[in-house]
């Protein structure tokens, strides 16, 4: 029995860890901006439901793909989790991403567009300093380039807009963690 003692203890602190709250970080300030159907979509829209965000651009030749279909596979997931959560992907190269231009990307990845809203309609200056000051990751677009250089995380947010955790997709235990934060908001 004293033997068990010990490894029972342990066992309890394990436990408790996995059912601490998730921090609430910065509230994200409203926005509104134009979705792939050309249609106004803001903080507004998703206020009341847990949200997912992320940065991508559709003229991307190196990560960007990749993180589309990741976000794809996180809402087929929660889909089958029956959870109900939305997706936003921010555009970081609003000039060449319009609302057509996104609407065709989408469709590469998904035939469900229904919680799944990929942005823009802002100036590249604004969502530089959008991501920066919203989300505290970075975008650049340098002149010479057609390529951004942006941040890669997905960033789960509550109900309210604020952000409880960011996850990196190269992690390969994010989509069981995020689906346990998950939980914990819903």
């Amino acid at each position: 029995m004293e033997r068990l003692i010990p490894l029972l203890f342990a066992l309890l602190i394990i436990t408790a860890g996995c059912s601490e709250p998730l921090e609430r970080g910065k509230q994200v300030r409203d926005f509104t901006f134009i979705d792939q159907n050309s249609h106004s979509f803001g903080k507004e829209q998703v206020v009341g439901t847990p949200w997912i965000a992320n940065f991508v651009f559709t003229n991307c030749t190196t990560i960007c793909p990749t993180l589309t279909s990741e976000m794809a596979g996180l809402q087929e997931l929660l889909k089958q989790q029956g959870l109900n959560v939305q997706f936003v992907s921010f555009s970081v190269d609003p000039e060449v991403d319009s609302p057509e231009v996104l609407k065709e990307y989408i469709a590469k990845f998904t035939d469900d567009e229904n919680n799944w809203h990929l942005l823009t309609g802002y100036t590249q200056q604004e969502i530089e300093a959008f991501a920066r000051e919203e989300f505290q990751t970075f975008v650049l677009k340098h002149d010479s380039s057609t390529q951004v250089v942006h941040g890669t995380n997905f960033y789960l947010l509550d109900r309210e807009g604020f952000i409880r955790k960011e996850y990196n997709f190269s992690n390969e235990s994010y989509q069981k963690e995020l689906l346990a934060d998950l939980k914990q908001l819903n």
